[in-house]
């Protein structure tokens, strides 16, 4: 399965946890310290938005590395969806959810927006081939591929949660 293909399902593995939603349910949190359904999603649209200008950033050949992957999907997919409840940390403040949504369509035409735009540029690069790394704030040095694989873990880790909040909400 090619990368536009696993981010497409991953997209539609997303919207299909909240299809059931209405904005009233979206929003309902179980209690102060917890997140809402919309707040997820405005942290993966957040989350979404840093790779995207991840992937845009030029190569420079002070920050390569001798390979295209340092964690890869494997190890990324172990770290944030199957250990998602040893691997857990506060988000970070710029990609907190601050109410940036109010519906689930307002979040959900964000998050195709900039899905679309991570889409076009897989299609135009070659993200694969290249071994530059960029920092990500917890886990280290990353090629753009990792990033890409973040990206869908994240979101995979996202929908567990979302699950969760739909139990005790609905």
């Amino acid at each position: 399965m090619t990368l536009i293909e696993k981010i497409n399902r991953n997209t539609a593995a997303l919207f299909e946890s909240i299809s059931a939603l209405n904005d009233e349910k979206a929003n309902a949190k179980t209690d102060a310290k917890s997140w809402s359904v919309i707040e997820c999603l405005e942290h993966i649209f957040l989350v979404d938005v840093g790779i995207s200008k991840t992937l845009t950033v030029e190569a420079s050949s002070e920050i390569t590395n001798e390979k295209s992957e340092l964690f890869g999907e494997s190890k990324l997919n172990y770290l944030l969806v199957d250990k998602r409840d040893d691997f857990k940390v506060p988000a970070p403040d710029f990609v907190s959810p601050v109410g940036r949504f109010k519906t689930l369509s307002e979040a959900k035409k964000s998050i195709e927006i900039i899905i679309d735009k991570i889409l076009a540029h897989i299609k135009t690069n070659a993200i694969e081939n290249e071994k530059q790394t960029i920092k990500h704030p917890r886990l280290g040095e990353m090629t753009k591929l990792d990033w890409i694989h973040f990206l869908i873990a994240h979101t995979q880790r996202h929908i567990k949660q979302i699950e969760e909040i739909k139990k005790n909400v609905c």
